[in-house]
């Protein structure tokens, strides 16, 4: 807002880009440049799935934003946990059943939180599902990757890497096509203290994406 940078997409890819390389720069001090590489199997089955979900929940929450407020987003993008559960299900994962109740617990106080919200549309209230699913969908394979035969294989910060690389390649593909040469022209017109205010917010925000992504990854990895 501060500088008027509205890519959402363009900032995305930054965020699996500093994903993808402080990955990448852990593997190959932990194993000795030794990367366990997936296989065609893995990587078609598991790997772009996950990536494909990330992109897509993101891009339906980016254009939830433009039909609703974020207050309203917010709420409803809580209810995440109810679409977990669907998921896990229908993939055959195990589901403790005592969670039922704390997932009520969050969809009454969602129901309750945005009763009297006025800004808000039908087809708002659908992306934020539709991202909400997908979300649930890549936590869900996130969780069958580390858990499954292939735990051994990768650990959160190798899958976050191997990750980052299709949504790279999603995410950017979607920046073209919507955002076109916008963010590129709108750096080029700033002065230098803008410009570098601009990156001094980027790279805080994506240092925030890749703690935030690895410590959802180790949630994910040690509770399910």
């Amino acid at each position: 807002v501060e500088y008027a940078f509205k890519f959402p997409k363009f900032v995305t890819v930054l965020h699996f880009v500093s994903g993808g390389l402080v990955c990448l720069a852990v593997q190959l001090c932990r194993t000795q440049g030794k990367i366990a590489v997936p296989t065609m199997k893995e990587f078609f089955l598991m790997v772009l799935p996950i990536s494909a979900a990330s992109s897509v929940s993101i891009g339906a929450c980016n254009m939830a934003l433009g039909f609703s407020s974020v207050a309203f987003t917010e709420i409803v993008g809580a209810t995440g946990c109810l679409f977990t559960v669907a998921t896990v299900l229908l993939m055959g994962l195990p589901f403790d059943m005592v969670l039922t109740i704390p997932c009520a617990i969050v969809a009454m106080g969602c129901g309750l939180s945005t009763a009297g919200e006025v800004s808000c549309s039908v087809l708002g209230l659908v992306l934020v599902f539709v991202s909400n699913f997908f979300r649930s969908a890549k936590a869900t394979l996130q969780q069958k990757l580390m858990t499954g035969e292939s735990k051994d294989k990768f650990d959160p910060c190798a899958l976050l890497m191997w990750v980052s690389v299709p949504s790279i390649v999603m995410m950017l593909a979607g920046s073209i096509i919507s955002e076109g040469l916008g963010p590129y022209k709108s750096m080029a017109k700033m002065d230098s203290a803008t410009f570098w205010g601009l990156w001094e917010a980027i790279g805080v925000s994506c240092l925030n994406a890749v703690v935030l992504n690895l410590a959802q990854l180790f949630v994910t990895k040690d509770l399910g």
